[in-house]
């Protein structure tokens, strides 16, 4: 696939903060013809630029969500504590990464004594030398 151009990018942005608008709003908001905007998001998904429309909650109940900033302890990797972190519903995203940390970790539970029992269990796992807890306050811009 070629490279994303100015008009692939706000389609994307258009779409992640509604993935509902219809092809001649996107058309409208873009300044092309609907049966190119068709055919642009065509090649988007050919190419697995965009993988899926789907549905995000709002915030009615507001769930609590909290980043876990996890360590490994020595002579574990991420290969050993992801099936444990996978089998619980509660875990909703996982980052490894470089450096201080070695994964994020997105969680969303109801109430704080949920996320408190949660946190006390993960850092319960064998593997897990260390965790650093940080509750979300506001989503502020969400374009997954």
């Amino acid at each position: 696939m070629k490279t994303l151009d100015e008009t692939d990018r706000q389609l994307i942005a258009l779409l992640q903060d509604n993935a509902r608008l219809s092809t001649v709003a996107l058309a409208k908001a873009v300044g092309l013809s609907r049966t190119t905007v068709q055919e642009r998001l065509q090649r988007l998904e050919n190419a697995g630029v965009i993988a899926q429309y789907t549905v995000r909650l709002g915030s009615g109940g507001d769930p609590l969500q909290a980043w876990l900033m996890l360590r490994y302890a020595d002579g574990f990797s991420c290969d050993d504590v992801m099936p444990l972190l996978s089998s619980l519903p509660q875990v909703r995203l996982c980052h490894s990464v470089a450096g201080e940390l070695d994964l994020l970790v997105l969680v969303q539970v109801d109430t704080p004594g949920q996320l408190a029992d949660l946190r006390e269990r993960i850092a319960g796992f064998k593997g897990v030398d260390d965790v650093t807890t940080v509750p979300v306050l506001r989503t502020t811009l969400d374009r997954r």
